[in-house]
């Protein structure tokens, strides 16, 4: 089995004009990712999963160094690609392991159906399977915003600024643009990925603005605001009912 490589992310939360000053000097060094529109940007909708216990959540929630997130994931909601991925966090450390699946494949999962997982033959997938079958996994909240992002070869340096952050219910049409809550406002979340380093020219950049770094969880973010809006959330708590 090959070793895992971990990458480093960094997240800040940047206001609309800490965005627009660093947006405009990052693109006068880093190109766009080559999936971006024509404006520069996509769409990504992620569905995330949790067990029964709410295993992620409560991690993410108490600080716990070491976790991992399922989720499903396609963008400018076209089915043509959807990846089922599984996220691990060490610290500022990440792996993500990633393959692709089938709508029905996705569907199914929507309705806690993951019988056809083990067809997939990918350790990925025996994996998710695994865990459905042990602790329950259900799809516990969709997750919409909009992503620019700029990559530059050395270090794989990847910069992202995600904004227009929704949350949603999973019993929403997910191949549907249909609207979620409101999250962050005008707000962005930039995510800073690389490998080993980060190149010093883009470092100096992105240290010129005085956003401090967070640790950001679109996940927790949105589920958070979910359950508030359900009743659910109290205190910093969740409640299952």
């Amino acid at each position: 089995m090959a070793e895992k490589k971990y990458r480093q992310e960094i997240k800040r939360l940047l206001p609309p004009a800490q965005r627009l000053l660093l947006e405009q000097r990052i693109r006068a060094v880093m190109p766009p990712d080559i999936h971006s529109g024509s404006d520069g940007s996509y769409t990504i909708r992620s569905i995330y999963f949790d067990t029964i216990t709410d295993r992620a959540y409560a991690e993410k929630e108490a600080g716990i160094s070491e976790r991992e997130k399922i989720r499903l994931r396609f963008y400018n909601c076209q089915d043509d690609l959807i990846k089922l991925e599984r996220k691990e966090k060490r610290g500022n450390l990440i792996y993500k392991a990633s393959m692709t699946v089938s709508k029905e494949t996705a569907d199914a999962m929507m309705q806690c159906d993951f019988s056809s997982l083990p067809d997939y033959r990918n350790p990925l997938s025996d994996s998710i399977y695994a865990m459905a079958l042990s602790e329950c996994l259900r799809p516990v909240v969709v997750v919409d915003y909009v992503r620019k992002a700029y990559t530059f070869p050395l270090g794989h340096t990847r910069i992202t600024f995600d904004s227009a952050l929704l949350s949603g219910s999973p019993e929403i049409p997910i191949w549907t643009p249909e609207g979620g809550s409101d999250v962050l406002g005008e707000d962005t979340i930039l995510e800073i990925k690389f490998n080993q380093y980060l190149p010093e020219h883009i470092s100096r950049l992105l240290n010129s603005v005085s956003a401090q770094r967070m640790a950001l969880s679109k996940y927790v973010l949105c589920r958070n605001n979910l359950l508030w809006k359900q009743g659910s959330f109290l205190g910093g708590r969740l409640l299952h009912l």
